[in-house]
């Protein structure tokens, strides 16, 4: 339990670390411009769900067992609180992204994007209960968007309205931020889940 604990509270030191001069903005409302729907398509009960936008795939990862109805993603039984967004190929990026976040009760939600380097940009945000909770997230500058990871401590329905915009070729990090980055979403993905089932209990 301690292991768990402290690679939450280290992923989410990591995630705070963000640099003063942000060049990627995540903010709550519609995107500014057109963006490329991400075209869902996945038969498969499963932690990842499979996805197309602009000829490249993308992969949509979570803490549960997801499932599709239509092009809403849902947890397979009940509600889910964590899902990372990435381009299958390690070799693309994206500069802006929008998605629709459907939330069972009010409560926060913690949003960052990370660029190439593996640096966090985002904060935390309100979700309204059972309303529209659309959010968008723009890099600049030159920057561009590696993942985006959401966090939530309200307990989420369903995600939909997935759209990815100007995809591109980015630097591969080094295997030693890609480890640290899994292992600390993974470690927060476990954390919530497990408190959560604490609070249901």
């Amino acid at each position: 339990m301690r292991l768990r604990s402290w690679i939450a509270a280290s992923a989410l030191s990591l995630a705070l670390a963000t640099p003063a001069l942000a060049d990627i903005a995540v903010l709550p409302g519609v995107a500014p411009g057109s963006l490329d729907t991400v075209v869902l398509s996945d038969d498969l009960v499963d932690f990842v769900i499979d996805g197309l936008v602009d000829g490249t795939d993308v992969t949509v990862t979570g803490s549960e067992n997801l499932i599709l109805q239509g092009q809403t993603i849902e947890a397979q039984t009940g509600t889910f609180n964590f899902l990372l967004f990435t381009l299958t190929d390690p070799g693309s990026a994206f500069t802006a992204a929008q998605f629709n976040l459907d939330a069972v009760a009010s409560g926060p939600v913690s949003i960052f994007a990370y660029d190439q380097f593996g640096d966090g940009f985002g904060g935390v945000f309100a979700l309204a209960e059972l309303g529209d909770n659309i959010f968008n997230v723009a890099a600049t500058n030159g920057q561009i968007i590696r993942s985006i990871v959401i966090m939530s401590t309200a307990a989420l329905s369903g995600v939909s309205g997935i759209q990815l915009g100007g995809i591109t070729t980015a630097l591969v990090p080094e295997p030693g931020t890609w480890a640290m980055m899994i292992a600390g979403f993974g470690g927060v993905g476990l954390s919530l889940r497990t408190r959560r089932r604490l609070a249901l209990a």
